[in-house]
């Protein structure tokens, strides 16, 4: 069965323009929805995205790239796992991070053990593994034990027993070794 207007012309015309306008109306809300969810976005936000989607992500900080899976994105911490290593950025330091390509890996909500660059530094700290530290400048590239992981600094032990302090503002990212199955 067909509605009235169907059988005047006229009135159909205006309802083919009515509906044709609802329809641009509504393309252009939803484009301008995403173009304020986009710039509402942080930096975090964005790498979040990627994070739960598994892409494989490029990242650069001083003067190094890193590529593999985000496995944290929250506040001022990314933490990227290579092929080799598990590396904990300071998102203030970031270079630039992109998005290579698109699922690559199964998408993750992250790890949730830390939330922060400062908290991760203390995990390290806490569990006493080597861990290697690289500044935002070049030059500054030490590995050691971290002994205490603090408000502004981190205090570094290496192989020999020296002691190294280090600001934490200083600092670009936290690198691990994957550790060799046998």
């Amino acid at each position: 069965m067909s509605s009235w207007w169907t059988e005047h012309p006229d009135l159909e015309a205006v309802a083919r323009r009515g509906r044709s306008e609802l329809e641009d109306d509504t393309a252009a809300a939803e484009h301008d929805t995403e173009l304020l969810r986009r710039r509402r976005r942080s930096l975090t936000d964005v790498c979040f995205e990627w994070m739960s989607r598994g892409d494989l992500v490029s990242i650069g900080v001083a003067d190094r790239q890193f590529e593999g899976q985000l496995v944290a994105a929250v506040n001022d911490l990314l933490v990227l796992e290579t092929r080799t290593a598990r590396v904990a950025i300071n998102v203030s330091t970031l270079r630039f991070a992109r998005s290579e390509r698109r699922g690559a890996f199964t998408g993750t909500t992250g790890e949730r053990g830390v939330s922060s660059f400062r908290a991760d530094l203390g995990r390290y700290e806490i569990e006493g593994k080597p861990v290697r530290l690289i500044g935002r400048e070049p030059g500054t590239d030490l590995t050691g034990v971290i002994v205490a992981a603090t408000e502004d600094h981190v205090l570094l032990r290496n192989a020999a027993g020296l002691e190294t302090v280090v600001p934490r503002s200083e600092l670009a990212c936290a690198i691990e070794e994957a550790t060799k199955s046998p």
